[in-house]
């Protein structure tokens, strides 16, 4: 009798053993493919995650340089003798020569911009005006030897070859991986993660302005684009005047009010002002700066205009602006076409000038 109950009871345990066993196995291999399945998702968000906090918390610093005028070439009936090309024969045809005293700048820098004072073409045929300029397709080495990556064409002599001309100097550009920009034509650049937009105009008066178009185009970029900084480097005032006018003030402003980052102006062949709006920067004239469409300017002051800009993540946190007095000829009494940094008692005359014509 005995026998038989403990025969039953240990036929109860074994099965209630492998009752447990299966259960423990089973609930095992459950948890077991459930952390197979979702692991690899989970990290992964998480990794996203990570990563997509520390692109916001990210902190960027760069530096853009703009520079005035550069007319690589002569005009049309121009007298060989002291022009800009015979100084480039004279050199050995060495296109380093030109920007080599400001190049350290340049390079250092994240992007400098200049404006192309007239095309780079081969065509003959060009507009009946004083001082139709043109220069060499090979100018283009200047640029790319010393660091100058982009460049406006909105200006009044990038048609005296007529639209030949202006599809030249575009081709030519790239060809050599210049950046350009003006008028209808606009120029990303991202730098560090941030986009930089570039626009271009000439706007010599009121009567001139295509406000709604400058609207527009700023829009784009900032919105379809998703540039998170708009730069305008427009072509305008009156030629030798060192104070800007109202024109230029109020288009100034108005490009502001209309979402750009910071104005940039050229045309009169000096350095003119600047102004701080809305808290944003305005130079009114960076002046000449490599030019060969005077032999010897009366006036050889000239600056590089470089604005630094902070950003966390995506949101700009600062900037910063820094004047670099120059003269556009390293020679007296001629312009041998080299532009170079001043120093000491002259650096700070053209500082005084500037700040002089500034509001």
């Amino acid at each position: 009798m005995n026998h038989k109950l403990n025969k039953k009871k240990v036929a109860f345990v074994i099965i209630i053993a492998v009752l447990i066993i299966s259960l423990g196995v089973f609930l095992f291999n459950n948890v077991n493919q459930s952390t197979k399945k979702e692991t690899p998702k989970n990290v992964q968000e998480k990794t996203v995650q990570k990563e997509e906090k520390k692109k916001e918390e990210a902190e960027v610093n760069f530096t853009i340089s703009f520079a005035g005028d550069c007319t690589l070439g002569n005009y049309a009936g121009q007298a060989y003798d002291g022009s800009f090309n015979q100084e480039y024969k004279r050199q050995g045809s060495d296109p380093t020569y030109f920007l080599k005293k400001v190049k350290e700048v340049f390079e250092k820098d994240d992007l400098t911009v200049v404006n192309l004072e007239g095309p780079l073409t081969t065509a003959s045929n060009h507009l009946e005006k004083e001082f139709p300029f043109s220069g060499a397709p090979e100018y283009t080495k200047i640029l790319t030897s010393s660091s100058v990556e982009a460049v406006t064409l909105a200006n009044n002599h990038s048609e005296d070859y007529y639209e030949a001309g202006l599809q030249d100097t575009k081709k030519y550009l790239d060809e050599a991986s210049i950046g350009h920009f003006g008028y209808d034509d606009y120029y990303i650049k991202e730098i560090k993660g941030i986009k930089c937009g570039f626009l271009g105009y000439r706007s010599l008066s009121v009567s001139m302005n295509n406000e709604s178009g400058h609207q527009n185009a700023i829009n784009h970029l900032k919105n379809e684009e998703q540039c998170q900084l708009v730069f305008v480097y427009y072509h305008w005032g009156i030629e030798r005047q060192y104070q800007a006018n109202e024109d230029q003030r109020s288009l100034a402003k108005f490009t502001i009010d209309a979402g750009a980052d910071a104005v940039i102006g050229s045309h009169p062949h000096v350095v003119q002002g600047t102004e701080t709006y809305n808290g944003k920067p305005i130079v009114y004239s960076l002046g000449n700066f490599c030019f060969g469409g005077n032999r010897n300017p009366s006036d050889t002051d000239t600056m590089i205009y470089q604005l630094s800009y902070s950003f966390k993540g995506t949101t700009q946190t600062g900037y910063q602006v820094q004047i670099i007095p120059c003269s556009l000829t390293s020679s007296r009494g001629r312009n041998d076409y080299q532009p170079y940094i001043l120093k000491d008692e002259q650096a700070s005359r053209v500082m005084e000038k500037i700040k002089k014509y500034s509001y």
